[in-house]
C-alpha cells in the first residue's frame, strides 16, 4: 500500500482528500435528506439535521424554523433526530402527538425510514450515468510510445510499435481488443480484483520460471510499462476462474501466472531479462494501417530501483501504452448506465456474503480515501464517479440490513409492529439499538485501525 501511495504527487494527495470530503458529505447529506424531506412531508417534528456525529462544529436554524442544521465532528455518518425517538425537547417547546414518529400511520413511518436508502441508491445511478454517458470510454491499445535513446529504443522497439499480447486481437486500425484476465481472489491487494495482460509466458530468473504480466495501473495518462509490469511465479495449470474462456476455446500456454503467490516484489539484486514480441506498422496502397506484415523480438533487462531501503520499483524503460478515447452512441451508453448499476450492486452483495465466509476483506473511512486518492491520481473522472457510485450503493445496502441500529432494523421493527398491531416498547427497542450501535460503532474502530495497518504495510 506504501509503494502505491508513494506515487500520488502531494498536489493530487491535497485535492483527493478535498474532494473526499465533499463525496463523503454528499453522500452523508443524501441520505439524511432523504428522511428529513419525508419526515416534513408527512409533518414530523424534527428538531435537528446533522452531519456526522459527537461535539458540535455549527449548529444553526433559520429565524421562525424549528430544526437546527449542524456539523459535527465525527464524519461517519449523520443523522435527523424525530420526535418520537426519545429525543429531549427543547425548554418551551410542545409537539402534538399526531407530529410524532410514533404518532403518525405505519406506513408513513415506513417511508420516512426507507428514504435515506432509496436516495443512495439513486445517486448511486445517478454518479453512474455521469461516468458512463458524460465521458468518453477510455480503451487501452498495445500500441506504444518510446522516448529515444531509452532502453526500450536501444533495444529495438519503436513508438507505434503493437505489443502482442496473447489473447488479443488486432483490429484493422490496430486497435486490440484484448481478452482480459481477471487477477481477482490474490493476497496482492494493490492489484486485486484488476485485469492484466500476459506478454511472456517464459521469464527465467533465478532459475525459476514466471510469467510476465501487464496490468495497468490507470488511464488517466498513458501507463508506464516499468509500473504496471509484475512477475508471477509460473504454473503449468491455469486457474480455471480466471483463464475459463482460454480453457473452454481449448487455447493453452506452457506456463500461467499461479495468483494464489505472491508476485515478485522487486529488489536490489532482481533484475531478469525478458524477450517481447511486436509487430511493426505498416501503410497499405490504400493507407490503412497493419500491424501483421513483421513480426521483430525485441530484448532487454529490467532492473530493480530503490529509493530508499524499502521502496523498491523498477527501473524506467522508456516505454508507455497509448490510450483511445471514443464516445460511443448515446444508447449505448445508456444502455450501459443500468449494466453497470447491476453489476455494483451484485458485486456488493457477493461482498457482504464472502463477509461471512473470511473471503472479502472490509474497508473503513481510512481504506476508502486512500483508494479515492489513488483512483483520483490514477484514472479519469468517469471511474471516480463509477467508484463513488459503489460507494454510495454500498451505504445503501448496509442500512438496509436488519442489525439494530441502522435503518433495516427500524424497517423491519414497524414491520412487525404493523403486522402484528401491537407496539414494542420504547425501552425494549431502545436498548437493542444502543446495544447495536455500540456493536456497530466498535466494528468502525477495528476497521480504522486495520486501514491504518494496511497503510503502513504491517499488514
Amino acid at each position: 500500500m506504501l509503494n502505491i501511495l508513494s506515487s500520488i504527487s502531494a498536489i493530487d494527495w491535497v485535492v483527493s482528500i478535498l474532494m473526499f470530503i465533499i463525496a463523503l458529505a454528499v453522500l452523508i447529506t443524501i441520505h439524511e435528506l432523504g428522511h428529513f424531506s419525508m419526515a416534513k412531508l408527512f409533518n414530523v417534528y424534527c428538531q435537528e439535521f446533522s452531519i456526522g456525529f459527537g461535539p458540535k462544529l455549527l449548529k444553526k436554524r433559520r429565524k421562525g424554523g424549528e430544526t437546527y442544521f449542524s456539523i459535527r465532528a465525527i464524519p461517519l455518518g449523520g443523522y435527523v433526530s424525530m420526535y418520537g425517538e426519545e429525543i429531549e425537547l427543547e425548554d418551551g417547546v410542545n409537539v402534538p402527538e399526531e407530529r410524532s414518529l410514533e404518532g403518525i400511520k405505519k406506513w408513513k413511518k415506513a417511508i420516512i425510514l426507507a428514504a435515506g436508502i432509496i436516495l443512495n441508491f439513486s445517486l448511486g445511478y445517478v454518479f453512474i450515468f455521469v461516468s458512463d454517458v458524460c465521458f468518453p470510454t477510455v480503451y487501452l491499445t498495445s500500441n506504444v510510445t518510446v522516448v529515444e535513446n531509452s532502453v526500450a529504443y536501444e533495444a529495438g522497439i519503436r513508438s507505434d510499435y503493437h505489443l502482442y499480447i496473447y489473447g488479443s486481437e488486432i483490429t484493422v486500425d490496430g486497435i486490440s481488443n484484448f481478452s482480459a484476465i481477471p487477477v481477482s481472489g490474490t493476497s496482492n491487494s494493490d492489484i486485486n480484483n484488476q485485469y492484466g495482460y500476459i506478454i511472456d509466458d517464459n521469464v527465467v530468473y533465478n532459475d525459476a520460471n514466471y510469467v510476465l504480466m501487464y496490468i495497468p495501473t490507470g488511464n488517466r495518462s498513458e501507463p508506464v510499462f516499468s509500473q504496471s509490469v509484475y512477475l508471477f511465479q509460473a504454473s503449468e495449470t491455469p486457474n480455471e476462474e480466471a483463464f475459463k474462456n482460454w480453457i473452454a476455446n481449448g487455447y493453452s500456454l506452457p506456463y500461467y501466472p499461479d495468483f494464489s503467490k505472491e508476485y515478485l516484489h522487486p529488489s536490489l539484486n532482481a533484475s531478469y531479462s525478458t524477450t517481447l514480441s511486436f509487430y511493426v506498422p505498416s501503410s497499405t496502397t490504400e493507407g490503412d494501417i497493419i500491424y501483421d506484415s513483421e513480426k521483430v523480438n525485441a530484448t532487454f533487462e529490467m532492473v530493480a530501483r530503490s529509493d530508499d531501503t524499502t521502496n523498491f520499483y523498477w527501473q524506467d524503460v522508456g516505454m508507455s501504452f497509448q490510450n483511445r478515447n471514443e464516445w460511443l452512441p448515446f444508447a449505448t451508453r445508456l444502455e450501459n448506465t443500468f449494466i453497470d448499476y447491476g453489476s455494483a450492486a451484485s458485486a456488493i452483495f457477493k461482498g457482504i456474503g464472502m463477509l461471512f465466509t473470511g473471503q472479502s476483506e472490509v474497508s473503513g473511512i481510512i481504506g476508502i480515501m486512500t483508494q479515492s486518492a489513488t483512483i483520483y491520481s490514477s484514472y479519469t473522472f468517469a471511474t471516480y464517479f463509477y467508484f463513488w457510485a459503489v460507494i454510495s450503493i454500498n451505504l445503501a445496502i448496509f442500512n438496509l440490513l436488519p442489525f439494530p441500529g441502522l435503518d433495516g432494523w427500524s424497517l423491519l421493527v414497524t414491520a412487525i409492529e404493523g403486522a402484528t398491531r401491537k407496539k414494542i416498547p420504547n425501552k425494549v427497542k431502545n436498548i437493542v439499538s444502543a446495544i447495536g450501535l455500540i456493536i456497530l460503532f466498535g466494528f468502525m474502530i477495528i476497521i480504522l485501525i486495520i486501514d491504518i495497518l494496511r497503510l503502513i504495510g504491517i499488514m
